[in-house]
């Protein structure tokens, strides 16, 4: 199981300084940037261009975690694509064609059985496991039965899409998450550098 930072502030001098710490270390081959638009959660964050910077870490890819409505959804994957983001992530709930799209995020409120039509498309499901937009919350496990629900579709049906848990994730539930089998670990880089 693979553990990466996830990023989100509204300073960008203060989100570059916390890259910049976090490759620093040299344990990290990706991240994640969250990307708030205001409206699909009560936050607003640094525009895709305030990241232009990524391009300079040729080691470390850098995810695009889209919690944006669907009128800012093409914009946004447009920029991402432009500024060298490796995956991009959208939503379920923001977008009306989630075909079209081959990362999807599953907010804690949508039920699981909202992804299913789309297991053969995807290469990455990200479950959020707190309320989206906001760091330091605890992490709610409710989401388990999701992430057992989606480990054992994977399994029966052989579909090949990785499962990552976003939010709230103490250093003491990984043995349990990993055991339920995700793939992927994001947690708040300031949290994840103190571990």
């Amino acid at each position: 199981m693979n553990i990466y930072p996830s990023i989100l502030f509204d300073s960008g001098e203060e989100a570059r300084e916390w890259v910049e710490k976090a490759a620093e270390t040299g344990k990290y081959s990706r991240m994640q940037v969250d990307f708030v638009d205001g409206e699909y959660a009560n936050r607003p964050a640094i525009e895709v261009a305030g990241y232009e910077y990524i391009k300079n870490y040729s080691n470390i890819k850098f995810d695009a975690h889209l919690m944006v409505t669907e009128k800012n959804i093409e914009r946004h994957v447009t920029d991402c694509q432009k500024f060298g983001f490796d995956r991009i992530i959208v939503q379920m709930e923001s977008v009306a064609s989630p075909e079209k799209y081959n990362a999807l995020s599953l907010d804690i409120h949508s039920p699981v059985r909202a992804i299913e039509p789309f297991f053969s498309k995807i290469n990455y499901v990200n479950i959020m496991s707190i309320e989206p937009g906001f760091g330091g919350q605890e992490y709610l496990d409710l989401v388990n039965e999701k992430i057992d629900f989606l480990n054992n579709w994977r399994r029966i049906k052989d579909f090949r899409f990785l499962i990552c848990v976003d939010g709230g994730v103490e250093k003491e539930l990984l043995p349990e998450l990993e055991k339920l089998g995700v793939d992927e670990v994001v947690v708040g880089v300031k949290r994840l550098l103190q571990w």
